[in-house]
């Protein structure tokens, strides 16, 4: 008898109703939302309405890229600074346009900004709001690096 009954409960307890998801389920007085068009096309996959004016923009032509304008040309020129020579130039001996204290540098901005702090700690009296917005992001980045990031 047990059987029976284990396998009436077991049938019984896999069938499960289709459920149906319905947006708006209860009926209103008022038109819901009245006059407002959805910009989701609902009815199938192709974008062509009618009621759109503006068609869709075709495919530009191709025009290949001018390989000898300045930047493409001169990419690259110091990876062999000195390769004839005795190798005592190093790319960051001509470094120009580089702050002295940045020159060189290899690292995140965290490790950036706490050397640039070290270097221009007369901020704190000269320029407080630099200097404030400096240690600001110093903070934010101290957090973001330490605590919410694995390691």
């Amino acid at each position: 008898m047990s059987w029976l009954l284990q396998s009436t409960l077991q049938r019984l307890s896999t069938v499960s109703p289709l459920k149906t998801a319905v947006r708006f389920w209860e009926r209103r007085k008022y038109i819901r939302r009245y006059g407002y068009e959805n910009p989701i096309m609902e009815p199938g996959l192709l974008p062509r309405v009618a009621k759109h004016k503006r068609p869709l923009a075709p495919l530009p032509t191709y025009t290949p890229k001018d390989v000898w304008c300045e930047r493409r040309a001169l990419f690259g020129r110091n990876d062999y600074i000195d390769i004839l020579g005795d190798g005592k130039i190093k790319p960051l001996d001509i470094m120009t346009g580089v702050p002295a204290w940045l020159r060189g540098f290899q690292g995140n901005e965290y490790q950036m900004l706490l050397h640039k702090r070290r270097v221009f700690h007369s901020w704190k009296y000269s320029r407080p709001t630099k200097y404030r917005d400096m240690a600001k992001r110093i903070k934010f980045l101290y957090k973001v690096l330490n605590q919410r990031t694995k390691t």
